[in-house]
């Protein structure tokens, strides 16, 4: 037989458990606030916060007293949430609250630093692509429009001889380099 003063004990150890459970019912009421949890998320979301109770619950009891489920501790649990419910809860959503505002903020401002240095750090590269991209973009376009001019006005004054010119150079290149073997789309 366990003696009174441990039992009393063992009830004032179930109590701060209840009193425990009720905290993880706020962090989780406050998280599920926090997340906007819409139907199938917050019966998924229930349904894995009594499973983490439960597990919270069986292992502090089993710390406190062995595991031992008694009466009295069915009391001290509901006592437990019953007393931080009332006299706790409302301070204790309000921190919670308060502390994942606080995160949330404290992580935008990560962000906001982290993508403000990335675009520092890009900056030069991106002048330097400007700078480089538009002036070569422009003499390219230039180039290839002079280019299909210059072919599409000789293919008309010349057109047979100017292929067999090429198609000479082409075997001669790809004899001298076999690598160069040209496909003519002639």
């Amino acid at each position: 037989m366990v003696p009174l003063m441990d039992q009393f004990y063992y009830f004032a150890l179930t109590i701060v458990i209840g009193m425990v459970a009720g905290f993880c019912y706020d962090l989780y009421k406050v998280t599920r606030g926090t997340l906007k949890l819409r139907r199938i998320g917050t019966a998924l979301g229930d349904v894995l916060f009594w499973l983490v109770l439960t597990v919270v619950v069986f292992v502090l009891l089993l710390l406190g007293n062995w595991g031992e489920v008694r009466v009295y501790v069915m009391l001290g649990l509901a006592l437990g949430a019953v007393i931080y419910l009332n006299i706790f809860s409302r301070r204790t959503t309000s921190i919670i609250q308060w502390t994942f505002r606080t995160l949330h903020q404290l992580w935008r401002w990560f962000i906001k630093a982290l993508s403000f240095t990335w675009r520092m750090v890009c900056l030069p590269f991106r002048g330097v692509y400007l700078l480089v991209a538009i002036p070569l973009g422009f003499v390219v376009g230039v180039t290839g429009k002079v280019l299909r001019g210059t072919r599409t006005v000789l293919n008309k004054l010349l057109g047979r001889p100017v292929r067999r010119v090429k198609q000479s150079f082409r075997n001669r290149i790809s004899s001298i380099f076999p690598i160069f073997e040209y496909k003519d789309k002639d």
